[in-house]
């Protein structure tokens, strides 16, 4: 595994918005049969308060949001990455140029201590250099 997915580029892929960025719609597209892609734990926390909000609506022929979560979260190339202490560490260890967000703090520190490329389309985070990204 290379790339981690940030909540909102996770999203995006699932329900092929166009704001997905070209450059991170091809690298999703061309992922090799046996490469996984990451999101962090609390990807899917964030997820569920956007779709449970309607902050994000599901066309009903998915069926409940809960149930459409489940299978965008069970996708075959889609890993989910836990929440461990050493991410918990690695999250007050991002600098005082990266945004205060707990979510994007975790996820930050999920792709560092995994040492991935975190996809993301957040100009703060980017502009931080705390992490490294793709858009």
């Amino acid at each position: 595994m290379t790339y981690l997915l940030d909540t909102q580029a996770w999203l995006w892929s699932v329900l092929a918005h166009p704001r997905l960025s070209r450059r991170a719609r091809g690298l999703l597209t061309g992922l090799a049969p046996h490469e996984h892609i990451g999101i962090a734990a609390i990807s899917l926390k964030e997820a569920a308060w956007h779709l449970a909000h309607r902050r994000i609506v599901i066309d009903e022929r998915f069926g409940h949001w809960a149930l459409w979560l489940r299978r965008a979260a069970a996708a075959p190339h889609l890993e989910v990455l836990p929440l461990t202490v050493d991410v918990a560490v690695e999250s007050e260890q991002l600098g005082p140029s990266f945004p205060p967000d707990p979510a994007a703090r975790l996820i930050a520190a999920t792709a560092r201590v995994h040492n991935l490329i975190l996809i993301t389309a957040d100009k703060a985070i980017r502009r931080s250099r705390a992490v490294r990204t793709l858009w």
